[in-house]
């Protein structure tokens, strides 16, 4: 993890800070994709739910208030170099729910009280704690291969079969359920697994792309071509040309009843190994949206964050158009930050048959994209707002870089991160992250910011 990440980064640090623990070593993934909506609760075949997995932790006695890290990317090299060399070393985590302190794990038969004594002597001062994992990386990552083995052999499938050293367990998350997959799971019994299934009724059926639907027929459609997050509306022989161009489809654009039809393309976007197909065409009082899934995908199926596009061409039915001026995007959920050319309006009723609309008709929304948040001083009562704004200037007074009080508190740097390199009277955006966390955001970069529990000014 980056240490004073660069504004464009911004959503994958808040990814970062979803939950606890945050891994520091390859094997395992930051944040498990999916969520608390599996379709089957509570675990599955005698398993408990990985939703419920207590993450491992010292004694209460070592932790305190104080320091309270962002990234600690410094120290974590440290810890890590230092942690490399002594047998039985697991895994280091950050901990969130101790001031992102620096957590070392080592395996069964360390001697976690000289170890520790160790880590003080290193590192005076520092957030640093020692605690026993009863599983190496290894022995959960082979315990992983029996388990895809026998789930394979089974005919069955997994989402998702992640070692988690932090929490001395396999999760296998995204399980199919059905009676062999619970038979090949049970085989297991006794052992360190977590299991959280999905309903089969709530997977997207596997299938090519069809042709059409109702109201909507498929002009052409390519994975890879145009721009992710776009939409665009043509009525006109001339502005489907410049349509079919933008969306790079081959070949020349098919021929339209324009008295009864009008184009939408919508320039989807997926994840790589998570290819969409276009299901429907859907109008929702003034909106015009797809249906657009990833076959076979059902609760947390993972897929990469990348955005790549897919082009869909469309001739929509005009008896499906909402009569009047109306908007079109890719889904019913308005566009995400930073993608506002994914919306289209169409400032007039194009639902009469051979109705036009000029260039200057279709446009994108004005108002699409992030607005600016709202202002917080000094003194403002509780946690700012997402995307809050905040002007920045300097305190004599105060060690180090200090704002607030917001939230009934002074907030300081935290510590190991980048050094403080904005101007008097800058303005910042405010991302609260936790009760304890700000991410403070300038046009060049993101800082973290902790609540300060002592008086770090002089006045």
């Amino acid at each position: 993890m980056a240490r004073g990440m660069r504004r464009g980064a911004r959503m994958t640090r808040a990814l970062a800070w979803c939950a606890a623990p945050v891994l520091l070593t390859a094997g395992l993934a930051a944040c498990a994709g999916g969520g608390a909506d599996v379709g089957v609760a509570d675990g599955y075949a005698g398993f408990p739910s990985c939703l419920d997995a207590p993450t491992i932790t010292a004694d209460a006695a070592l932790y305190r208030d104080e320091p309270r890290y962002g990234n600690a990317d410094a120290l974590v090299a440290q810890v890590s170099a230092w942690a490399s060399g002594e047998p039985g070393f697991a895994q280091l985590w950050l901990d969130r729910d101790h001031h992102g302190w620096v957590t070392v794990g080592f395996g069964p038969g360390s001697d976690v009280a000289t170890l520790q004594g160790q880590v003080a002597a290193r590192f005076p001062g520092e957030g640093v704690v020692v605690v026993a994992v009863p599983r190496t990386l290894a022995e959960l990552e082979a315990l992983g291969e029996r388990v895809r083995v026998a789930l394979t052999e089974a005919g069955t499938r997994t989402m998702a079969l992640s070692p988690d050293v932090p929490r001395g367990l396999l999760q296998v998350s995204g399980v199919v359920a059905s009676p062999e997959a619970d038979a090949a799971l049970r085989t297991f019994a006794g052992e360190p697994l977590c299991v959280d299934a999905v309903d089969p009724a709530r997977l997207v059926p596997e299938g090519e792309q069809a042709d059409g639907g109702e109201s909507w027929r498929l002009l052409g459609h390519a994975e890879g071509t145009g721009e992710p997050y776009r939409t665009d509306v043509a009525t006109t022989d001339a502005q489907l040309a410049a349509l079919w161009q933008e969306s790079g489809l081959a070949g020349p654009a098919p021929e339209v009843d324009w008295h009864h039809e009008i184009v939408v393309w919508f320039g989807a976007v997926y994840g790589s190994g998570c290819p969409v197909r276009l299901d429907g065409v859907v109008v929702d009082g003034a909106t015009l949206h797809g249906t657009l899934v990833v076959p076979g995908s059902g609760p947390q199926t993972g897929c990469n964050a990348d955005a790549n596009p897919h082009s869909f061409v469309v001739a929509v039915q005009r008896t499906l158009l909402p009569t009047g001026p109306f908007t079109v995007q890719l889904d019913a959920q308005a566009p995400p930050p930073g993608a506002p050319q994914e919306r289209t309006l169409v400032d007039v009723d194009l639902s009469r048959p051979d109705a036009v609309a000029t260039d200057a008709q279709i446009h994108r929304d004005p108002n699409a994209g992030p607005q600016p948040g709202p202002l917080v001083e000094d003194g403002y009562r509780g946690m700012p707002p997402t995307g809050a704004r905040y002007v920045w200037n300097p305190r004599p007074q105060c060690q180090g870089t200090v704002v607030g009080p917001i939230d009934g508190s002074l907030w300081r740097l935290a510590d190991h991160e980048a050094p403080w390199a904005e101007s008097p009277g800058q303005e910042l955006e405010l991302f609260p992250i936790g009760r304890d966390t700000i991410v403070m955001s300038s046009p060049g970069m993101d800082y973290s910011f902790v609540r300060t529990p002592d008086s770090v000014c002089t006045s």
